[in-house]
């Protein structure tokens, strides 16, 4: 369900439940589960955004940013916790939107590339606001794709 909720193929179901078990072993908590698979889909995911040329157009976030993020969230052992006041979530969602809107404006996905660790808070937080943006981890660029940033998401 969870990839599900995040739009991601599941046609490749032996390729998950291969992920599934192997990530099983180490832990039992879904959202790292789930980061693995992403991780084992990531020709999947990177042609879902790509273009003809293998280039992928996207935003990042600056490093205050991704601190920021880092300390209003807390892992608990299934579940993730958002502290951040709404304001804060607010802010970074309107500065989000804002750096990715040129990729809308020219039809093409929203894509935001950001550290694995901050993958699920990154997407918990953006969701309500840009259901349709597509948080990618670093994980989950494959090697044959260029990468070229559209925007900075600054504090």
């Amino acid at each position: 369900q969870m990839l599900l909720r995040e739009n991601v193929s599941i046609r490749r179901l032996e390729l998950i439940l291969e992920a599934l078990g192997d990530a099983a072993l180490r832990t039992q908590d879904p959202i790292a589960l789930v980061e693995h698979v992403r991780t084992r889909l990531a020709r999947t995911l990177c042609a879902a955004f790509r273009d003809s040329e293998n280039r992928l157009r996207l935003a990042t976030l600056d490093p205050e940013v991704e601190e920021q993020i880092r300390e209003g969230v807390e892992q608990t052992e299934h579940e993730l916790c958002i502290r951040m006041s709404p304001q804060a979530v607010e802010e970074i969602c309107r500065h989000v939107a804002e750096q990715v809107e040129p990729l809308v404006q020219s039809n093409r996905p929203p894509v935001l590339l950001v550290e694995p660790q901050l993958r699920p808070a990154v997407r918990r937080i953006t969701a309500a606001t840009m259901p349709e943006l597509a948080v990618l981890s670093y994980n989950e660029i494959t090697r044959d794709t260029i990468v070229e940033s559209v925007g900075l998401v600054k504090a």
